[in-house]
């Protein structure tokens, strides 16, 4: 049976952990889904059986101090060989080419990250600064997006949007902030090598009875 993998490690929201693991259980029991660890991707034959990896929401930096070097290097070489990965908010971040967090703020977050399937900047919080706290949902809100099927409202706390991500061939845009100045990109597909990327700024695990949901769960498996 395939396997699809959610990034269980420092870093991670058990919030969005838990609502990712049992979206997948849910819609996707065809797969066998399991969690694994930084020390997961240092080990030779993960990959084989592996169809999907999921990076849930957190902190994008704690992901990129255990990974940097070869784990993010056997990712990399993972889904360019056909594999897929699923970035949700922190994740998101994660899977661009640079992250540009609260900038100027006291929880500023920014540099360069190694995994780079959106060559551009994942700008956050898509809402603006001030507003997010790790602490608490102080600055979460449903954040109205705009896809191919009309619109959703879906959980938003600190995400990114991916600045100009329509100047980037290798990407393709699946859903805008629809109540944000010129509609930035909130979730974008990402083709790299024989494989795939999708890039969320926004939380769908949390409505998982949206068909957003599992619209982005077929859009990255198929």
């Amino acid at each position: 049976m395939k396997k699809i993998l959610i990034y269980e490690d420092e870093g991670v929201s058990a919030n969005s952990l838990q609502r990712l693991f049992g979206v997948c259980m849910e819609l996707m029991p065809h797969y066998s889904i399991q969690r694994a660890t930084h020390r997961t991707f240092f080990i030779h034959g993960w990959e084989d059986s592996t169809s999907l990896l999921i990076f849930p929401g957190g902190r994008d930096l704690a992901y990129h101090h255990k990974l940097k070097g070869e784990g993010n290097a056997r990712i990399r070489s993972f889904v360019h060989r056909g594999g897929r990965f699923l970035g949700v908010c922190a994740g998101g971040y994660y899977g661009a080419s640079e992250v540009e967090f609260e900038k100027g703020g006291k929880l500023e977050v920014c540099g360069q990250r190694e995994l780079a399937f959106f060559p551009g900047k994942a700008i956050g919080p898509a809402y603006g600064p001030g507003l997010f706290r790790y602490e608490n949902d102080q600055g979460a809100r449903p954040a109205s997006i705009q896809w191919e099927k009309g619109n959703s409202l879906i959980y938003f706390n600190g995400g990114c949007y991916f600045h100009e991500a329509e100047k980037f061939s290798s990407t393709s845009i699946l859903a805008r902030y629809n109540d944000l100045p010129d509609s930035p990109a909130a979730c974008v597909f990402c083709d790299f090598g024989q494989g795939a990327a999708l890039l969320s700024g926004i939380h769908p695990e949390y409505a998982p009875k949206d068909p957003f949901m599992y619209y982005i769960l077929n859009k990255i498996l198929t």
